[in-house]
């Protein structure tokens, strides 16, 4: 059997009963000083019995407020969430959650936080006693019944969140990066075991839904993935993955699965524009700025690190490569590469990462050479001129007035951690500082200096 990929609908496979289902949905979220932030769009997404969903995308890109509407811990703004084709009130009674983080209760015995999954349910003691102790049997914790939490293994707290989850007998077991805390070889094992569980026919489990960022994960699992893409969360490709279990990630078709993916997201990440000059107040505007565009939550530093890496390995060009020597998340490592693009200090060919020639004589300058370098990019940038444009006028602005402005040019992004981000680069670039006890946007004292000049 392979693997099957195609642009699909998102209900898109056989005609299987649905459990839950999420029918144009939308979520907003008010943010300090009246501003809105969409997180969510339009998304369409419904969970079949039977099936291995797997929700993938980077973080911040609203994957986990999905698992929340889906499970009615959240309601969505506009849009609808059903369960068995009836309108969900409340709490999802046929979904379980198995957290990233371990959320035990550390008073609590092993036994006692399992049991802690049927407190909403109606059972005698002794009915309890035995789902406790089935769920303890079934994932493995048999002689653990009066341990503590501080007495486990990370791989064996999570287990304990697991059997919590299953406890209650869900038709629908939701995994938010269940994996992501534990080391890799506890993580591939709970990953087979959940594979496992899930193919057991007498486990009552009909479907797990998952969201992760890691795509070999979600390869590895996954019957069916949706790929989220963010600012705001909207559903991009779906693919079906036929891999027979116990998959392997050496085989072809494992890997053409994975590439496909990576393909994909570096595509709309990072395509490859033409050239569009553009003058903004007498200085130009590199390529594609005509419009506000975001910038990539990316310290200075990483920015750095990535183009000594590309200067003093140069057989380092695929960035599926550099993501691996960098010891980054794929997400990461295209929200870093896109940083220093789109201060022209690379390029980005295909799946390739070049220096320009910007980017080397930025790396042959000395500090100020290089200070005055990022001045000029991170001044192209229209994103940026919401501040200088003040800063011209005034040496000193709050920073709330600035925030206002960032939220209506860019309604889709948190414009505090944005602010944040451009104070670092203004910082280094010597354009702009931040006074924390004001919280006001100055103007740094060399700069002041040479506006009065």
């Amino acid at each position: 059997m392979n693997a099957t990929s195609a642009f699909l609908p998102s209900d898109a496979g056989p005609a299987r009963p649905v459990i839950a289902e999420l029918c144009n949905i939308s979520k907003t979220f008010n943010l300090a000083g009246g501003r809105e932030l969409k997180v969510l769009d339009q998304i369409d997404l419904a969970v079949h019995e039977g099936e291995l969903l797997a929700l993938l995308g980077q973080s911040g890109s609203g994957k986990s407020t999905i698992l929340r509407c889906l499970t009615g811990l959240a309601e969505p703004s506009t849009g609808r969430v059903l369960c068995y084709g009836e309108r969900l009130k409340g709490i999802n009674p046929n979904a379980s959650i198995v957290f990233q983080t371990f959320a035990l209760y550390p008073w609590l015995t092993v036994e006692q936080n399992v049991a802690v999954g049927l407190m909403s349910r109606r059972m005698t003691r002794a009915e309890k006693a035995i789902a406790v102790e089935k769920a303890i049997e079934t994932i493995g914790l048999s002689n653990y019944h009066t341990a503590y939490p501080r007495e486990l293994s990370g791989g064996m707290r999570q287990r304990v969140g697991i059997a919590r989850a299953l406890v209650s007998q869900p038709k629908i077991l939701c995994l938010d990066e269940a994996f992501s805390a534990l080391d890799v070889l506890t993580a591939e094992n709970l990953r087979q075991e959940m594979i496992g569980l899930w193919q057991k026919k007498d486990s009552g489990l009909k479907s797990i839904f998952m969201v992760t960022h890691n795509i070999e994960e979600a390869v590895e699992m996954a019957t069916r993935i949706c790929i989220l893409f963010p600012r705001p969360g909207r559903l991009g490709l779906v693919l079906e993955n036929n891999l027979p279990y116990p998959r392997d990630s050496r085989d072809p078709e494992f890997q053409r699965l994975v590439a496909t993916i990576h393909e994909t997201i570096t595509t709309l990440t990072l395509p490859d524009l033409p050239p569009e000059p553009l003058l903004v107040s007498g200085r130009p505007v590199s390529r594609a700025r005509s419009r506000m565009e975001s910038i990539p939550l990316v310290p200075v530093g990483q920015i750095l690190g990535l183009l000594s890496i590309l200067r003093d390995s140069p057989d380092f060009t695929n960035i599926y490569d550099i993501s691996n020597e960098i010891g980054r998340e794929f997400w990461e490592t295209i929200s870093l590469v896109k940083a220093a693009e789109i201060l022209e200090l690379v390029d980005t060919p295909k799946n390739d990462v070049y220096l320009t020639e910007l980017g080397l004589k930025f790396l042959a300058a000395d500090r100020e050479g290089r200070k005055k370098i990022f001045s000029d990019q991170v001044y192209k940038l229209r994103l940026f001129h919401i501040v200088i444009e003040y800063l011209k006028l005034e040496d000193e602005v709050e920073a709330e007035r600035i925030l206002k402005d960032i939220a209506t040019a860019l309604p889709y992004d948190n414009p505090e951690k944005i602010l944040q981000t451009m104070i670092a680069w203004g910082r280094y670039a010597g354009i702009m500082d931040y006074n924390a006890n004001s919280q006001t946007v100055f103007v740094p004292l060399d700069e002041a200096e040479e506006k009065e000049a």
